[in-house]
């Protein structure tokens, strides 16, 4: 297939599961292509982007003198003007309007594609569906996370799902809420958001008391709870240190959380590293910590690639009963899951697996395993793919689209 996939940053290190799924995608044989609708100013070591050699187009912000663009006969149809009924606000639409354009200019330039694909159900979205419309393909989204969960107006979310052919979703718990809570018809298949576990070897030692935290520094992550129970292992004498690996807006009030607490020669902040200073960390940890909780504003996890990833390494995972996590880690045998918020279940659960070396094993091995059977990358593209050739089958009129499996 020709596969366009359009993107808010391209590339983007805290969505290394977006490379994951091109690379493999690629390797496949695919040929696809890259719609970014800003350029990336980041310094991106990850492996799989820099194999890829694919084409990549970045947007361009659309202007005054644009404007007359948007009144052409290829906007002013009523295949574009259908996608466009609810006109709440007519300055994004001229927006997203001009974009589709971009698209729909880039799909030309590349001699057409098959299927338009987008991660993120935002409203910046229905540039994907009216470029679809331009090129009269189908056209599909991957909803995650912070734009479905803490949406900016529940109505406009619902109206660009239904604009969509199909929508992807990474667990069981995003179909759940998209179609009891939110009430969307649109069709869905789970397709978990994940990496290659072959690229992960196993752990074969680790640093004795090394603990190690992966992601953005955003509130839903819950290191305020992963930095209070360090202090409080330190107060009861645990000889433990402490690797933060990522950036983010609440760098600053983490870093004033550990001066608080007294504990800056416990807690180091790495910023972003490289993939083999990653792997490193993985291996050299005696336990991943990702105490995940519901953001103040809705936001929160689903179930975090790097928590995947560090299972891949046979690291003992430690996270909370947030969203989707459960359906990665069962509680006890592939890792340990406590309440959110919860300061002192995680002290006793860090505490319970640093004094039982022998039960940390067994976890860290059987979390390698899940992640082997049931999230390697390979088997989740199988599924991606199957959703792709359903709808330009569909689309193509070879009658409606098969269900696809999805659990």
């Amino acid at each position: 297939m020709k596969i366009l996939y359009v993107v808010t940053k391209f590339p983007n290190l805290s969505e290394s599961f977006v490379i994951n799924e091109i690379y493999e995608l690629c390797t496949r044989g695919h040929e696809v292509f890259v719609f970014s609708l800003t350029d990336s100013q980041e310094t991106i070591s990850h492996s799989e982007y820099r194999d890829l050699d694919i084409p990549i187009q970045y947007g361009e912000s659309p202007s005054y003198s644009s404007l007359p663009e948007l009144f052409s006969a290829e906007v002013v149809s009523s295949k574009v003007l259908r996608e466009a009924l609810f006109w709440d606000n007519p300055l994004k639409h001229a927006r997203w309007l001009h974009i589709g354009k971009q698209i729909s200019k880039f799909v030309d330039e590349v001699g057409g594609v098959d299927v338009i694909h987008s991660h993120f159900a935002a409203p910046n979205r229905l540039s994907v569906v009216y470029a679809a419309a331009y090129q009269e393909v189908p056209c599909t989204v991957t909803a995650h996370a912070h734009e479905i969960f803490s949406p900016n107006d529940v109505g406009r979310l619902k109206r660009v799902c239904s604009r969509f052919n199909h929508i992807v979703v990474p667990s069981k718990y995003n179909r759940e809420y998209l179609t009891k809570k939110m009430d969307v018809e649109t069709d869905m298949t789970v397709v978990p958001a994940t990496t290659r576990v072959d690229k992960f070897e196993a752990s074969e030692g680790c640093i004795s008391g090394r603990l190690l935290s992966v992601g953005r520094l955003v509130e839903k992550k819950g290191y305020k709870y992963a930095i209070e129970s360090v202090a409080e292992l330190v107060n009861q004498n645990y000889e433990v240190e402490y690797h933060i690996v990522g950036t983010g807006e609440q760098g600053d009030y983490l870093r004033e959380q550990v001066r608080h607490h007294g504990i800056e020669d416990y807690v180091s902040f790495l910023g972003h590293v490289s993939d083999e200073t990653l792997q490193k960390e993985l291996h050299e940890a005696e336990l991943f910590i990702l105490p995940c909780v519901i953001a103040s504003n809705g936001d929160r996890d689903v179930a975090p690639v790097a928590l995947k990833e560090a299972m891949a390494t046979q690291t003992a995972c430690i996270a909370t009963y947030i969203s989707a996590i459960p359906e990665l880690i069962r509680d006890g045998h592939d890792g340990i899951l406590v309440n959110p918020n919860d300061t002192a279940a995680l002290v006793d659960a860090l505490a319970s697996l640093l004094e039982d070396p022998n039960r940390r094993k067994e976890i860290a091995a059987n979390g390698r395993e899940t992640v082997e059977d049931k999230f390697d990358i390979s088997q989740t593209v199988d599924k991606l793919v199957g959703v792709f050739q359903s709808c330009i089958r569909s689309h193509d009129g070879h009658g409606a689209a098969e269900a696809i499996q999805s659990d």
